[in-house]
């Protein structure tokens, strides 16, 4: 049984992802807050007593196996603890608790390799080719999450991401001809090409150290960089177009862009970007909701999410 289907009342046994874990003082002495997640959700949990002999074997991003009644607190499903101790590895893989782009992974190397092969720009096809057939990169692209928690948090969620993006600029290109089709291209594929070194994947996503400290963009930018300079008589102006439609596509400085886009292409490789994140972050809202009308509040945008619309066409469609 999976995490959401888990309700009050229900006394569960499951191996789960420890996606938190703290010690707290309350009056009473300390407890042990913690978070479990797997492909269906998290959930917040509590631990009163008999933590103190299995704390140190604990690792956040490991599997372990629980033992417990499920409550509620503050209007959320909460898991009080009785029982924890690590997973053993015969019992479970961390990566079996890692979610999935619902797009098949076939259909996402097929949707990479099409990009690429339509590029006619001779020099951006020959950049293209380099960082995509040489080394694992292809390979982390297409397995890599677009984010840790908000959009696209799947195993093959940056490439999905990238992808759709790759379309909504390839739309605009058909509205508005004067754009760079193969730059806008390339900028869609390569926007987020750093979050291959932001995550790490254990039975969670985490971020890695360079995730942190240096931030996708500016890894991104350094590898797309360093793949120009390997290339004999690449175009610095188009070297230079394309590396600012990567460093300017979170679109301002606030929310992590080192410049503002100042292109056509830039503006648009922003706007398809934003469209979809914001798209599959709602979709994950959605999820989570369920049959209600009304999503929880949802802190990163500020507001609820109403879904009620949804139900009422369902219900149409089947009377």
């Amino acid at each position: 049984m999976s995490i959401r289907e888990w309700e009050p009342g229900q006394r569960v046994e499951a191996f789960v992802a420890l996606r938190k874990l703290e010690r707290r003082e309350y009056t009473g002495g300390e407890r042990l807050a913690l978070e479990f997640g797997d492909q269906s959700g998290r959930i917040e949990a509590v631990m009163w007593e008999g933590f103190d002999t299995v704390l140190d074997e604990l690792t956040i991003g490991g599997v372990v196996k629980v033992r417990g009644i499920v409550g509620s607190y503050r209007d959320r499903t909460q898991l009080r603890v009785e029982k924890i101790r690590p997973a053993t590895a015969d019992e479970a893989s961390p990566a079996d608790f890692l979610p999935h782009s619902p797009v098949d992974p076939d259909e996402l190397s097929r949707g990479l390799a099409a990009c690429l092969g339509s590029l006619s720009n001779p020099d951006l096809r020959r950049l293209m080719d380099l960082m995509f057939t040489t080394g694992d990169l292809r390979e982390r692209y297409l397995t890599a999450p677009a984010g840790k928690l908000w959009h696209h948090n799947t195993v093959g969620g940056l490439a999905e991401h990238s992808l759709n993006v790759v379309r909504l600029c390839e739309f605009a290109c058909q509205m508005y001809p004067d754009l760079d089709r193969d730059l806008l291209v390339c900028g869609a594929i390569l926007h987020d090409l750093g979050k291959v070194d932001q995550y790490e994947a254990k039975a969670m996503f985490d971020y890695t150290d360079a995730g942190r400290l240096i931030g996708h963009i500016n890894t991104g930018d350094q590898r797309v960089a360093s793949a120009i300079e390997a290339l004999p008589d690449f175009p610095a102006e188009l070297a230079m177009v394309l590396r600012h439609l990567i460093v300017s596509h979170q679109g301002e400085l606030a929310k992590g862009s080192p410049v503002v886009p100042m292109m056509p292409e830039a503006f648009v490789l922003n706007f398809a970007d934003e469209l979809d994140s914001k798209m599959g972050a709602l979709r994950h809202v959605g999820e989570k909701t369920g049959d209600a009308p009304w999503s929880e509040f949802v802190n990163l945008i500020g507001r609820y999410v109403y879904f009620g619309h949804r139900q009422d066409h369902v219900q149409k469609a089947e009377t």
